[in-house]
């Protein structure tokens, strides 16, 4: 089969998980529109805090800006958390997953078909986010002073976060359970990595442990590129380091993935439990 023809395959594929997941889950089970409604109170129970307790010489638009950024990145690990690493474990309920496997197809369908429902959820979410603050808070005041280092961001942002969501899914196919896996890699290393506060924000041992990691440095980006933090490394570094550790974490994540899916192949499916 030529190249070509393997594209083509890939890509109606794709399009067929598209349509499966329309269906499933905006017109039948309304699991989308759902999602917004508990989104939309979840963000108020957040925020009405913040607007009670925040100090009043700080402007209201900064603190808005500052809680938009970081309820956005927190936003952006949520549908890679759940739709793209949590869609393996839930297609393993399904017995969609074997039928892929046994079809020959790429499991990689999966998450190709279903980006067009992530970015429709993302963009929705942060036009909800952002009309809540207006109201509760002000308006957040976005303005882009770097346009370069926020495209880099964005796109260190999406390869951290595709990595990211296949270490998850395939640990969650590997493993059969999902608890402490979650809760682990899923919220609590991106967030206590940088995710959500600038680094200049931390203590200094938590600064040196985010750095560590790759979360930190496409937030880190994104908030510096806005004019609302100061690197805490030299913007070079910071720059070399966006392209070189997110390229590094990715090809990481793909190998560890075919392992893993070797093993799922050799050793059948684990009996799956919910935590």
């Amino acid at each position: 089969m030529s190249l070509f023809s393997r594209v083509r395959l890939f890509m109606n594929s794709a399009k067929t998980v598209f349509v499966s997941y329309v269906k499933a889950e905006l017109l039948r089970s309304k699991g989308f529109f759902l999602g917004l409604v508990s989104m939309s109170a979840w963000l108020a129970i957040l925020m009405l805090p913040m607007t009670l307790f925040r100090d009043p010489r700080t402007p209201a638009d900064i603190i808005s800006t500052y809680m938009f950024i970081g309820i956005a990145i927190f936003q952006a690990y949520s549908v890679s958390t759940w739709d793209w690493g949590w869609e393996l474990r839930d297609s393993l309920f399904r017995g969609v997953l074997e039928n892929v496997i046994v079809s020959g197809s790429s499991i990689f369908v999966m998450y190709v078909g279903i980006i067009p429902i992530t970015i429709s959820w993302l963009i929705l979410s942060l036009g909800i986010t952002y009309s809540m603050l207006s109201v509760l808070v002000a308006p957040p005041s976005l303005q882009v002073v770097n346009p370069a280092l926020f495209s880099l961001g964005l796109i260190s942002l999406a390869v951290v976060l595709f990595a990211y969501a296949m270490i998850l899914g395939s640990t969650l196919i590997s493993s059969g359970t999902s608890g402490a896996v979650v809760e682990f890699i899923s919220w609590i290393l991106p967030i206590a990595t940088g995710g959500i506060t600038p680094l200049a924000n931390l203590p200094p041992s938590m600064r040196f442990i985010a750095l560590l990691t790759p979360f930190s440095y496409p937030a880190e980006l994104l908030r510096h590129s806005l004019g609302l933090a100061s690197l805490v490394l030299p913007e070079e570094v910071m720059v070399s380091t966006s392209v070189l550790y997110p390229t590094a974490f990715l090809a990481f994540s793909y190998f560890y993935f075919k392992i893993q899916l070797r093993k799922l192949l050799k050793e059948g499916v684990k009996t799956v439990s919910l935590w």
